[in-house]
C-alpha cells in the first residue's frame, strides 16, 4: 500500500467509487452534499471515477445532470464509458466459447436456474428471469429472448435461482464454471458473471494508465463483493460501514454508513 503522501490531501489523485450502497444514498441517488464535495474535488484537481455494476444507461441517468464524474466503469468492469459524449469506449466481452459452455454446464449442474444476458444494445432473458427483469431499472425496457449465439457480444450474464441468492448461490455455481470466469454478488437477488479477469480494478487500471495515474494515487470506496478487487488494488481502499465482511477485509479502513454521506465526508477530509 502507498503512504499517505500519495493518497491523501498532499497532492490530487483519483477518487474511484461504487454507486449503490456506497456513493448513492438510500434513494439510489447522489445527495446534494455529495454533488458539492465531488465538484470541489474536481476543481482541486482530483479525477473522479464511478465504478458500478449498473449498465451505462442506468448509471448515466443518475449521474449526467450533476457533471461530477470524469469517467464511468459499468457492468462490474465490463464497460468503460465516456460521460462527456455518452459513448462506450471499451467492452470486455465474455469469450463466445466460454459463454456457450457456461449455459450448458450450469443448466445441467443446477436445475431451475434462469439467466439474463447483457449485450451491446440491451439485455434479454429467460422466462424464469422475467419477474426480476421487469422491476429492475437496467432491464425492464427489454424483453425475453433466445439464448445468445456465438456471434453475440455479451458483457455480463446474470443468474438467479428460486431458492438461493447472493453468496449461497455463488457457492453453488462456482464449482461448475467451465472457465475461470469472474463471478460476483452485488447486493441483488442474482449473481453476475463477467469474462475471465474482468472486474472493476482491471477497467480502472486501464483507464488510469491512459490518464497517467497508478494504483497508489487511487482512493477507492465500495460496499460489496464486486468491489473487493478494486479495494485491494487501490492505494487506499475504504469500505463503507454497511459493507459486507469481504469488502471490509479487503479495505484498508472502514468509514460510516452510506446513508450518512460517509463517502462525501471522507472526501472532504482529503481536501
Amino acid at each position: 500500500m502507498a503512504d499517505d503522501s500519495t493518497v491523501g490531501g498532499r497532492r490530487p489523485g483519483v477518487i474511484a467509487s461504487d454507486l449503490d450502497g456506497t456513493l448513492f444514498g438510500l434513494d439510489h441517488k447522489l445527495s446534494g452534499r455529495t454533488v458539492e464535495v465531488l465538484s470541489t474535488a474536481r476543481r482541486a484537481g482530483w479525477m473522479v471515477i464511478a465504478a458500478t455494476g449498473r449498465a451505462p444507461r442506468s448509471a448515466m441517468d443518475r449521474l449526467a445532470r450533476h457533471n461530477v464524474v470524469d469517467g464511468l466503469i459499468c457492468s462490474n468492469g465490463s464497460i468503460i464509458h465516456d460521460v462527456s459524449t455518452d459513448t462506450t469506449l471499451r467492452r470486455y466481452t465474455i469469450n463466445p466459447d466460454h459463454l456457450a459452455s457456461l449455459f450448458a454446464a450450469l443448466d445441467t449442474a443446477v436445475p431451475e436456474l434462469s439467466f439474463c444476458w447483457e449485450m451491446r444494445n440491451g439485455s434479454a432473458w429467460d422466462h424464469g428471469f422475467d419477474d426480476i427483469a421487469r422491476t429492475h431499472d437496467d432491464l425492464r425496457k427489454f424483453q425475453t429472448g433466445p439464448r445468445p449465439d456465438s456471434a453475440t457480444a455479451v458483457t455480463k450474464v446474470m443468474v438467479r435461482h428460486p431458492d438461493a441468492v447472493g453468496n449461497e448461490l455463488a457457492e453453488w455455481l462456482l464449482p461448475h464454471l467451465p472457465a475461470p470466469l469472474t463471478l460476483n454478488c452485488s447486493g441483488v437477488d442474482f449473481v453476475e458473471i463477467t469474462g475471465v479477469g474482468v472486474d472493476k480494478s482491471r477497467a480502472l487500471a486501464h483507464m488510469l494508465d491512459e490518464a497517467g495515474f497508478c494504483a497508489n494515487a487511487v482512493v477507492a470506496f465500495g460496499d460489496t463483493h464486486n468491489d473487493v478487487q478494486m479495494l485491494r488494488w487501490a492505494g487506499r481502499g475504504v469500505a463503507v460501514g454497511n459493507a459486507v465482511d469481504a469488502a471490509k477485509r479487503a479495505a484498508d479502513e472502514v468509514t460510516g454508513h452510506h446513508s450518512d454521506d460517509s463517502v462525501a465526508e471522507y472526501i472532504e477530509s482529503l481536501l
